[in-house]
């Protein structure tokens, strides 16, 4: 009941932003229209962190038409017709195959029953919770979560712990941070990097690369995935003696052999990701084919395996359901919020709406001359704070859309490198169980005490913050 009078109470606050304040007297270098947006904004804003992103996200685009912000064909073309949906919407489909035809679990087992997994109990540790992060480099990372954690309460099991032990808590909790960093890898699949990317490219002009953002992205995940490693180790301290003999080996065993229908679906896979590398390669070595290829976009390698999937048979059945896949495996919700999300970014960046002129005028005195490092550090700060407590969606694009103005105004700011930083800030979230979904299954699982996720994930989110600042950006700026 307390819950309802709450939500009540934020919808009614939401409304009145929306409907008045544009009834507030505009500061200089700012107009009604304006304060028509920044009211739209805020209720928005209000609405998705506290009521929900379902129906909020039509009532944003609704309302920027019924105030004649933006025409309705230029809300559907920004939000619906943006090629990150596009790619989102083919992505999630071709990764719910993957995940049925098995490919996905096999790849999980692999990591930590390989070799070097069974030197140790770190390197078991390390290699499970490093095949957590890898999996969610190239999947969503709730599924690459929901992948392991079965097999990690089985492990717990079989070892008799029990709900409070330190090493079952590690574990957990560790792999809602593993997959949080393999979140901000790449940008497959991922909305929170795709989104200030696509932002960039309609502001600037500016493109970034699959394979050249993941080149940053994966340096500098590796790097916060080894502070992780560190922090466990020295500051955690497990007692890990029950892994001594333990024989992970059988969960493989446990597999079935590889199907006809895994080794087309992992080969198409395989064969996109091939494509995606040649288009950054082959632009310079052959600029014909390379220009062909980068043509065809990220989403189009990914529609012709669809296709090849769709249509290619074995014992009687095509290796992708479509109507399953597209039902199943996309979340709609989520697509239509973050298209949502991608027209409100739009609204506040348009010319007569005057908001970018407005902050370059009045920020850039305020830090004409700033180093560049300190700028970084403190957009770094404030937007892994912030994801930590709200939508890392809404995050990404808040933090693009303010710092972007004035990046430009400063003149002596990577542009690429900016918006690459923030998509990675705002998908490191490991404080809190709202900040995620991930870390809202791992508290909810009973395996991981609040306290520590607050202590150990907000230690984690202050040396996301130094290693992004001082050399996750400076990698950035030298690959893109």
């Amino acid at each position: 009941m307390k819950n309802k009078q709450s939500k009540l109470i934020m919808l009614l606050v939401s409304v009145a932003f929306i409907l008045f304040f544009q009834f507030i007297p505009a500061p200089a270098g700012l107009s009604t229209t304006s304060m028509q947006v920044i009211g739209i904004f805020i209720g928005i804003m209000l609405m998705w962190n506290f009521i929900g992103t379902d129906w909020p996200s039509f009532l944003c685009m609704a309302i920027l038409a019924v105030y004649q912000i933006m025409t309705p064909s230029d809300v559907f073309k920004s939000g619906f017709g943006n090629a990150t949906i596009a790619f989102l919407l083919v992505f999630f489909m071709m990764s719910h195959v993957l995940s049925q035809v098995g490919f996905s679990r096999r790849m999980a087992i692999w990591f930590f029953t390989n070799k070097l997994a069974r030197k140790s109990p770190w390197s078991f540790v390390i290699m499970f919770l490093f095949g957590a992060m890898f999996m969610a480099s190239f999947m969503s990372q709730t599924a690459a979560l929901l992948i392991f954690l079965p097999i990690a309460e089985q492990i717990f099991k079989e070892l008799k712990f029990e709900k409070g032990d330190r090493f079952p808590q590690m574990l957990v909790l560790g792999l809602g941070i593993a997959v949080g960093i393999g979140s901000a890898n790449t940008p497959l699949g991922h909305a929170i990097i795709l989104i200030p990317i696509q932002l960039l490219q309609e502001q600037t002009g500016l493109s970034v690369n699959i394979m050249s953002y993941s080149a940053f992205g994966i340096a500098t995940g590796l790097l916060i995935f080894v502070a992780l490693v560190l922090v466990y180790r020295f500051l955690y301290r497990p007692d890990l003696s029950r892994l001594l003999n333990y024989d992970a080996s059988k969960l493989r065993e446990q597999l079935p052999p590889m199907s006809k229908q895994e080794k087309i679906a992992a080969g198409l896979f395989v064969m996109v990701i091939i494509v995606w590398i040649l288009q950054g390669f082959l632009a310079d070595l052959a600029p014909t084919i390379g220009g062909y290829l980068a043509g065809l976009g990220n989403a189009v390698p990914v529609m012709i395996a669809i296709l090849i999937m769709c249509v290619v048979e074995v014992d009687g059945k095509p290796i992708m359901n479509y109507k399953d896949a597209a039902t199943n495996g996309v979340p709609w919700s989520a697509l239509i919020f973050n298209a949502a999300v991608l027209v409100l970014s739009g609204a506040l960046t348009l010319e007569k709406v005057g908001i970018s002129d407005f902050l370059i005028e009045n920020v850039t005195p305020l830090v004409s001359g700033m180093n560049q490092t300190v700028f970084i550090l403190v957009i770094a700060t404030l937007c892994i704070i912030a994801t930590n407590f709200s939508s890392n969606t809404v995050c990404a694009t808040v933090f693009y859309t303010i710092s972007a103005p004035i990046a430009l105004a400063m003149g002596n700011i990577n542009m690429v490198a900016l918006a690459s930083v923030i998509g990675a800030a705002a998908s490191y979230a490991f404080a809190t169980p709202p900040s995620t979904m991930p870390m809202a299954v791992v508290a909810g699982t009973g395996w991981v005490d609040v306290k520590d996720m607050f202590k150990y994930g907000g230690l984690m989110a202050i040396l996301s913050i130094l290693i992004l600042a001082f050399i996750g950006y400076p990698i950035a700026a030298a690959v893109l």
